[in-house]
C-alpha cells in the first residue's frame, strides 16, 4: 500500500511539474480543448431549449387563442364563445382574461412585469381559446377569426397561429447539431494534436530522466502515468472553463430572451448540471487519450 501511495504522488507531482515546465504549449492546448467544451455546451444547451420550444409549441398545436380588443362587454365575448362552440371543427372553447393571460405566461417563465412597468398597463390581449377537434381545421379557424369585429390586431395577429414554427424549429435542431458536430470534431483534432506535441516536447526534456528510471526497473505505465494525469488534468481544466463560460451565457441569455422576445422557457438546472459533468468526463478522457498518444511512440508500447 505504501509503494502504491508513493507511486500515485510520484505521478501527481511529476504530471503538474510537466505542465508547468511546458506552461505555453499547455496552455494552448487547454485554449482549444476550452473552445469544444464550449462549442460541445453550447450547442448541446441550444438544443435543449430549441427542443423544449418546440415541446411547448407541439402541446399547443391543437388549440387557437383568438385575441380580443380591451373594448367588448363580456356579452359579446360569451356570445362569441357560443357561436364557436357550435361550431362542428372545435371540440372545446375557453376564456382568458388579461389578468389570466399574464399568470399564464408567467408560469412558463415569462418575465412581463418589466414590460408591465414600462407601459403602465398590460400589454397582453384576452383571448377566446380554440381546441380543434383535427389540426387540419386551425387554418380555416384561423381565416375565420381574422375577420370577426372583435379580434384585436395590434400585435400584428388576430390569432396565434403559426403553421411554419414547428419545422423551422426541427430545421434548427438539425443544423445545429450537425454544425456543432462538425465544429466539435475538427477542434477535437486540432486538440489531440496539441496535447501530443506537448507530451512529446515534455518526453524529450525528460528522457535522460525516463532512460535512468528505465535502467533501474521502471515499468512503462510508471513511465507513463505521470504524462497521462498531466494531459487529464489539462482536459478538466478546459472542461470547467468551457462550462463555467456555457453556463453563464445560458442563463443571461435565456433570461434576456423571456423578458425581450416572451420565449416561455424554463431554466433547467438538472440538465445544466447533467451536461457540466459530462463536459468535465469528456475533457478528462479527451487529454489522458491525446497524452497517451503521445508517450506511446516514445516508450515503444
Amino acid at each position: 500500500m505504501r509503494g502504491l501511495m508513493a507511486s500515485v504522488r510520484f505521478a501527481l507531482v511529476a504530471a503538474g511539474q510537466n505542465f508547468t515546465r511546458n506552461l505555453a504549449v499547455s496552455l494552448a492546448g487547454v485554449f482549444t480543448m476550452g473552445l469544444i467544451m464550449l462549442l460541445v455546451g453550447g450547442t448541446l444547451l441550444l438544443t435543449h431549449t430549441v427542443d423544449a420550444i418546440l415541446a411547448q409549441q407541439e402541446t399547443q398545436a391543437d388549440e387557437i387563442h383568438v385575441y380580443l380588443q380591451d373594448s367588448l362587454s363580456m356579452r359579446t365575448i360569451a356570445d362569441y364563445e357560443l357561436r364557436f362552440s357550435q361550431d362542428s371543427r372545435v371540440n372545446g372553447v375557453a376564456f382568458t382574461s388579461k389578468d389570466q393571460a399574464v399568470v399564464a405566461a408567467q408560469q412558463r417563465g415569462l418575465q412581463l412585469q418589466p414590460a408591465i412597468n414600462t407601459l403602465g398597463t398590460n400589454p397582453l390581449p384576452a383571448s377566446i381559446d380554440l381546441h380543434v377537434r383535427s389540426l387540419g381545421d386551425l387554418s380555416q379557424l384561423n381565416t375565420l377569426a381574422k375577420a370577426l369585429p372583435i379580434v384585436d390586431t395590434s400585435s400584428g395577429s388576430a390569432t396565434d397561429y403559426s403553421p411554419g414554427v414547428i419545422p423551422r424549429l426541427q430545421s434548427v435542431i438539425t443544423v445545429t447539431v450537425w454544425v456543432g458536430s462538425v465544429l466539435s470534431v475538427v477542434l477535437a483534432v486540432i486538440s489531440l494534436v496539441i496535447i501530443m506535441n506537448t507530451i512529446r516536447t515534455a518526453v524529450y526534456i525528460r528522457r535522460t530522466e525516463i532512460e535512468i528510471m528505465k535502467l533501474v526497473g521502471a515499468g512503462d505505465w510508471f513511465v507513463r502515468w505521470p504524462f497521462i494525469l498531466e494531459g487529464v488534468f489539462g482536459g478538466v481544466l478546459a472542461a470547467a472553463i468551457g462550462a463555467t463560460a456555457v453556463a453563464v451565457a445560458y442563463r443571461f441569455v435565456l433570461s434576456q430572451a423571456n423578458t425581450q422576445a416572451f420565449l416561455g422557457v424554463t431554466f433547467d438546472g438538472r440538465y445544466l448540471t447533467a451536461m457540466v459533468v459530462l463536459l468535465l468526463a469528456f475533457g478528462a478522457a479527451l487529454g489522458g487519450f491525446g497524452s497517451f498518444l503521445g508517450v506511446r511512440r516514445f516508450l515503444h508500447a
